[in-house]
């Protein structure tokens, strides 16, 4: 059992450095920038087709479902919990997909890529316990292969594109997701800064790699998710100083917002989000009780509407996608499996609270983290991490 359960953990973690390895072939050029050649067209040695990363979740899929149902006995209660909160969401696709006679793999897809990266999480965790292996090295070498990787991109790839301007090039799939890799990659890195007690060190790099996002690729969502966790990081700094600077900003906050609020066109300033969530309204009221119940199936998010000329488009956020598509019941489940993640014990933890609660908004107000794969599958191995580590070091637990 030692062996087999020591093969399906080196199996799983060399898929997810391959996965990581070769997304930079899936990174595409925008129309401003069809002058340019595509990285799978320009590194490509191999021959490799451009969604080569993607079909490694083929692999990845069947061995974490069959890890999880496998080991399910040795996963603690609230683990056991999620898995099975997993099936009864899959169970959720299927009826979904025979009511509005979609193919049902169309229908499992978005609870697939939500549910495989927390299959991972729980089965490092899961791993540590029974064998007591440090996971931390693992998590670091992942960490650190992806600062390589992100470095090799800014040095050889072509600029990436967003919002009619170039910013640094990209490694992983797109300019989102790769926001969302760097921001576990800064999550991991700053942790370790606080486990070891260097505090002023971990407050310098927060300010530097909030720079580096912001001007280095300006994508909001995933800063938005870096920004609350930083905040509470260095809230819990055991200095007055920190403190009280954290809290004159939580109490100017509001009047900021406000300003923002009056002052700027906010659907300009969402990209356009305000009329689309307008036109998910509409398409709602439009929808019967059995659609309420279970949505309208797989692609009935994607309208074609004015706000992106007329291109088909979803919801840009990942509840309002899982309402149209799944259904009330659906979400339901969903806001449970949250909670069942989010309040392991009855003395919350506000470091692993943080975390969530920011992948939380990302896919409140855009298709956030737990629906791009590359990105969760490090999310929740630093996760895993910071789990482990506060739950083997009691100080650390607030």
């Amino acid at each position: 059992m030692g062996f087999s359960l020591r093969f399906t953990f080196n199996l799983i973690i060399a898929l997810i450095w391959i996965k990581l390895l070769f997304s930079y072939l899936s990174v595409k050029l925008s129309y401003f920038q069809r002058h340019l050649t595509p990285n799978v067209e320009k590194f490509n040695p191999l021959g490799l087709p451009e969604n080569f990363s993607k079909n490694i979740e083929f692999i990845l899929l069947p061995v974490l479902l069959w890890s999880v149902i496998k080991h399910f006995k040795r996963f603690d209660k609230w683990m056991k919990e999620i898995i099975i909160i997993s099936f009864i969401m899959f169970f959720l696709n299927i009826i979904t997909g025979i009511i509005n006679q979609k193919a049902i793999i169309e229908s499992l897809n978005y609870t697939f890529k939500l549910f495989v990266p927390i299959y991972l999480f729980c089965f490092l965790i899961m791993y540590n316990k029974t064998t007591y292996f440090e996971i931390k090295k693992v998590v670091f070498r992942t960490i650190y292969l992806c600062v390589i990787l992100t470095i090799i991109a800014i040095i050889f790839f072509n600029p990436s594109f967003n919002r009619l301007r170039n910013y640094l090039p990209i490694y992983f799939d797109g300019i989102h997701t790769h926001s969302y890799v760097l921001v576990s990659i800064f999550i991991g890195l700053s942790f370790k800064l606080y486990v070891l007690k260097k505090y002023y060190t971990m407050v310098i790099f927060f300010f530097l790699s909030i720079l580096f996002m912001y001007f280095g690729y300006n994508v909001r969502t995933p800063l938005l998710m870096y920004l609350l966790y930083a905040i509470t990081m260095v809230y819990l700094v055991p200095d007055i100083i920190f403190k009280a600077l954290i809290l004159r900003f939580l109490i100017f906050a509001p009047l900021i917002l406000l300003f923002i609020i009056l002052s700027v066109d906010l659907n300009e300033l969402s990209s356009g989000r305000i009329d689309m969530y307008i036109e998910k309204a509409n398409q709602l009221f439009e929808f019967g009780f059995i659609d309420w119940l279970f949505g309208k199936g797989a692609g009935s998010d994607l309208i074609a509407s004015d706000v992106w000329w007329w291109e088909k488009k979803g919801a840009h956020s990942d509840l309002i996608t899982y309402l149209v598509e799944n259904g009330i019941v659906y979400l339901l489940f969903f806001a449970l499996l949250f909670l069942r993640l989010t309040l392991i014990k009855k003395k919350a933890n506000i470091i692993y609270m943080s975390i969530l609660i920011g992948g939380l908004i990302t896919s409140t107000i855009s298709n956030g983290i737990f629906s791009r794969p590359i990105a969760a599958y490090l999310f929740f191995i630093v996760l895993a991490y910071i789990y482990i580590e506060n739950k083997n070091h009691k100080q650390l637990i607030i």
